[in-house]
């Protein structure tokens, strides 16, 4: 699904437009390990520009190590990695200038509990960026009242739910005018009924343009928002294509049993039994 990419006329004077037909983001055959455990094995992995790419799988699977790696949060031990064309794996790349244009948002929110809302999101851009305050706070309103929360600028972290947290969290994170954004579970930690608000902020970028990689199990959102979906398994990409395609024709019985479990494609809690191994299938 193509979309124009959302940029300010301030990102576009720092950074180059990405070359038509390159991915935003590319990874080839990358591999990672903790220890003795082979977290990431050589996985091929493709964003385009505008395009929202949603990665689901079981706990463990490497999920958000690969979210990790592309932000470079996770050094890579073999492989590479590509930002608009340009590997920010090699030597000599410096890995917070890549972060100002990768921005990642948690499943726990990370906000300062001792600064109110507009200045932990001004905080990075002022000291990092530059930015001077008079110019940043405007523009904090205004991603604020993008994501429904400009009347909480001057409350703290903690007069806020989790939704209203994970709002600001995601509004900090566009302050830095990322070309892409990364979504870890992002909804995981919360209520139920605190989701949808969430879901609502992260459809909206995509109707905006902006380039998505967003691991969950929120599988409506992969449905309704995803260009592509993207399955994983110890490690390894075991199946891709559109939304429909993988979540309701599977081609790969790794892909079926975990739909499975996730009552994807259970009519009722009737039609799952737990196995000998104590899981439900």
């Amino acid at each position: 699904m193509a979309r124009q990419t959302l940029e300010s006329s301030a990102s576009a004077q720092e950074a180059p437009e990405p070359t038509a037909g390159i991915p935003v983001v590319r990874a080839e055959a990358i591999r990672k390990s903790f220890g003795d455990n082979l977290v990431l094995d050589a996985v091929d992995l493709t964003v385009d520009a505008g395009e929202v790419l949603v990665v689901i799988g079981p706990s463990g699977s490497g999920k958000s190590t690969l979210l990790r790696c592309i932000n470079l949060l996770e050094p890579v031990d073999s492989g590479r990695i590509f930002f608009e064309g340009r590997e920010i794996t090699a030597g000599g790349v410096k890995a917070s200038q890549v972060r100002q244009r990768i921005g990642i948002v948690f499943q726990q929110f990370n906000l300062f509990p001792h600064l109110k809302v507009i200045d932990n999101l001004t905080l990075a851009a002022r000291r990092v960026r530059k930015v001077p305050r008079k110019q940043a706070e405007p523009q904090a309103h205004e991603l604020l009242r993008r994501v429904g929360l400009e009347e909480k600028a001057r409350q703290y972290p903690h007069q806020l739910s989790g939704g209203q947290q994970q709002r600001v969290a995601i509004a900090r994170a566009l302050m830095m005018e990322p070309h892409v954004m990364l979504f870890d579970e992002v909804t995981s930690a919360l209520d139920p009924e605190l989701v949808g608000e969430v879901l609502v902020v992260m459809r909206d970028l995509a109707r905006d343009g902006m380039t998505m990689l967003v691991v969950t199990h929120e599988m409506q959102f992969a449905r309704e928002v995803g260009d592509r979906v993207v399955f994983m398994d110890d490690g390894l990409i075991v199946e891709e294509g559109p939304p429909a395609a993988v979540l309701d024709t599977p081609r790969d019985e790794r892909t079926r049993r975990f739909l499975r479990r996730s009552l994807q494609l259970a009519h009722s809690l009737e039609a799952l039994s737990i196995t000998e191994e104590g899981e439900a299938e």
